[in-house]
This record gives C-alpha cells, structure tokens and sequence, in this order.
C-alpha cells in the first residue's frame, strides 16, 4: 500500500463527487424542522446538529409530511461536523446528507472522506454557518488513481491498514499488561 504522501492528491468540489438535490450542483439535500409534538419515541435515529454521539439527539418516528429519511450517508451539520450514518436516519434543518454519486459508502471509506471534509469546514460557526448552497462548493483534498478520479479503493484500504496496526498495537498492550499482572498467556 502506498503512503499518503506517496499518492498523487487533487482538490474536488463536494458537489463533483456528492450528490445534489438539483441538476447544476449548487445545493445538497437537507432535514427539515418537524414540531417536536410530531416527533415520537422510536427506532430511527434523529440526525441534529450536535457534535456529540455521531450526531444522534434521539431515536424518534414521525410520520409528519416533511420527514426527510436518509440511509448510509455522510451528515454534516451548519457548523461543520461531519458524521457516517450507515442506517436510516432522519435529519433535523441544517444538518446536510452527502452520498458519494458513483458508488455506496463503505464505513472505512466514509471515515476517510470525513476527515477531508471536516479539514475544510472548520470555519463554520454559528454566525458563519454552513448551508446546502455553500457545501458543495467547499473543496476537499483527495489522493486520486490513474485517471485523476478519487482513489476510494486507497482511500478505503488505508483506513483498514490503520485499523488493522491500532488492534495489533492493542492486543500487544492487553498481553503485555496481563503479564505484568501475572495473568500469564491469556490472549
């Protein structure tokens, strides 16, 4: 596996590579507020804007006409804190789903892409918000294959390498300590 710095990098609009709810590109889809009487306790997660639990504020069924239901997206809110959502969710206004146009989310790669797209809206406060019209224009870095495209199958390999040295890295640790405590060969 190559490097990251091994790797040819390019900068793509959000809304090159994400879908768009129109045809020019210029705005991503979005939640929709829903009265907190219509929100029901229930199964499906509840998309806010919150840089806490992956951006959940709740589990709530609604059956209100102006639900907006996504399922394995990447959320992002006004203030800029990108999520994966791998089920159905709904989203609450301002909080943005981005599902990549060629291809299906992985959650490795949607890991991936999150980091590129958090590098970039960082700036986003409460007086500097992030709206649908202004993501897709925001530009993320991303390493790129033969053809100048993004290379999602590096992009998804890498996070797996990373993943696979950090559990080695633990279970190393965990035999060590039981060791040092006496507890023999455990794992």
């Amino acid at each position: 596996m190559n490097s990251l710095s091994e790797k040819k990098w390019k900068e793509f609009k959000i809304g090159e590579i994400f879908e768009t709810k129109d045809n020019d590109g210029t705005q991503v889809p979005t939640g929709a507020y829903i009265n907190k009487a219509n929100l029901n306790e229930g199964k499906t997660p509840r998309i806010t804007v919150t840089s806490q639990n992956n951006g959940v504020d709740g589990y709530r069924d609604t059956n209100d006409k102006n639900k907006r239901e996504f399922s394995n997206f990447i959320s992002v809110n006004f203030l800029g804190n990108s999520f994966y959502q791998k089920g159905k969710a709904t989203l609450d206004m301002k909080v943005h789903a981005l599902k990549l146009i060629d291809r299906e989310l992985s959650e490795n790669l949607a890991l991936f892409l999150i980091t590129a797209i958090n590098n970039n809206t960082r700036d986003s406060s409460y007086g500097n918000q992030l709206s649908s019209t202004d993501l897709p224009r925001k530009s993320i870095l991303l390493p790129i294959d033969e053809n100048e495209k993004p290379d999602y199958r590096f992009m998804e390999e890498y996070i797996k390498e990373i993943e696979l040295r950090k559990r080695k890295e633990y279970i190393k640790y965990c035999t060590e300590t039981l060791e040092k405590l006496g507890g023999g060969n455990a794992l």
